[in-house]
């Protein structure tokens, strides 16, 4: 069903070990202990892997400690066009994530561990540095297909039909006559350059309430200086709002945080959030429990290291729990649960 090329660079060396199996993908650097590259090969042919088993066979720490990775689990295919994919980035390497609708570039963001995200409809990936993966391409020009197994490269393609090789005809192919037209292969359409502005992060919309994006968080204190910190992206896009349990409607033309007794960041070098109390008898709801803003042309709602927990309940009924600190890319008509009655709804932009 799905093609697999490699590229690379002439006068470089490979930078990644790339492990392709029936289900996943793995890409660690060269150095990686060669025991842990063979865990990975001993996998290959499993059918079905999920993302919390393959992580798992990449060590955080330790003398065989992976300090860059990207694990993809593959399910099976929906009714939608492409295939859901379950992925963890981390460190400098970068996934270029391509859909019907058009692409996306996943790096971790220097979150740690790692950043998690989950796509409902792939249909072609591009691995590799953060530079080579997509900005440079056409510098791969000793492509080769590939099958599954291990092979050492700077970048890896894999789309449902045949990657834009260069120089070199896949494996076990007769060449075209030269006569002979050849229609443009669609992962050469669906793998070309795109130019992706600093403000498209893999927040986007999502195309289904089903679709999140979720990330999970190390230090706090980190998190708020390196990225809440930092002023919103600019975006034409009119704000999105919530309602309250009483009734009053806001739009996030700032950052809101809601709780008992919430309280700005101690850093901040752009706007600072907008305070919500909210009524909590049996203090369920934290003193600074849930941060609500838009990101770019998308709603992210965040837990705040809060004591209870926060869930989150989709339009076609899913219920979830976000955990300490994670962050979930949300949907209008979605609910937040913080405790004691507190129920937030997001409202599109034209409520």
């Amino acid at each position: 069903m799905a093609r697999v090329g490699y590229g690379l660079a002439p006068g470089r060396s490979a930078e990644w070990t790339f492990v392709v199996g029936q289900a996943f993908i793995a890409v660690v650097p060269v150095s990686t202990s060669a025991a842990i590259v063979a865990k990975l090969n001993g996998r290959v042919d499993d059918a079905r892997i999920d993302i919390e088993s393959l992580v798992s066979l990449l060590p955080l720490s330790g003398e065989d400690a992976v300090p860059s990775f990207v694990a993809i689990a593959m399910g099976e295919p929906t009714d939608a066009d492409g295939i859901p994919v379950s992925a963890v980035v981390r460190g400098a390497v970068a996934v270029d994530v391509f859909s019907v609708g058009g692409s996306r570039r996943f790096t971790d963001r220097g979150i740690r561990p790692w950043l998690l995200a989950d796509f409902r409809a792939v249909i072609g990936l591009v691995i590799g540095s953060p530079i080579a993966a997509v900005v440079e391409p056409d510098r791969l020009d000793s492509g080769q297909a590939f099958a599954l197994g291990e092979v050492e490269a700077d970048a890896l393609f894999w789309s449902f039909a045949e990657p834009a090789y260069t120089d070199a005809e896949p494996a076990g192919r007769e060449p075209a006559a030269a006569s002979a037209p050849q229609p443009e292969p669609q992962a050469a359409r669906a793998l070309a350059p795109v130019e992706i502005p600093e403000t498209d992060t893999i927040l986007r919309p999502p195309s289904s309430p089903e679709d999140t994006v979720i990330i999970r968080r190390g230090d706090r204190r980190e998190r708020l200086a390196d990225d809440e910190s930092a002023p919103m992206p600019a975006t034409d896009a009119a704000p999105y709002g919530f309602r309250l349990p009483d009734g009053n409607e806001l739009r996030l033309d700032v950052a809101h945080y809601l709780g008992r007794r919430p309280r700005s960041p101690r850093i901040t070098d752009g706007p600072l959030p907008r305070l919500i109390t909210v009524a909590s008898m049996t203090s369920a709801v934290s003193g600074t429990h849930l941060e609500i803003r838009q990101e770019g042309d998308t709603v992210v709602v965040t837990d705040l290291h809060s004591t209870n927990g926060t869930f989150v309940l989709t339009p076609r009924g899913k219920r979830l729990r976000l955990g300490s600190g994670q962050s979930l890319a949300v949907v209008p008509g979605t609910t937040v649960d913080i405790g004691d009655g507190n129920i937030i709804e997001v409202l599109s932009a034209s409520e």
